[in-house]
């Protein structure tokens, strides 16, 4: 799983991306003790290429 970390500081806004939610979490509280808000952390699904043939 991937999880995305969004945060906003007033005039822009950011978009992390971590391997593992422990990750996430702590670079969330990192945002957070940087004065950044609105910290949300959501998981993302990755989806596979399956091979296609083609026939």
């Amino acid at each position: 799983m991937t999880y995305s970390i969004f945060a906003r500081d007033g005039t822009s806004s950011i978009v992390l991306k971590r391997e593992n939610r422990e990750a996430a979490e702590r670079k969330a509280r990192e945002l957070t003790d940087l004065g950044w808000f609105d910290v949300q952390i959501e998981e993302e699904a990755q989806i596979e290429e399956a091979e296609c043939s083609g026939k």
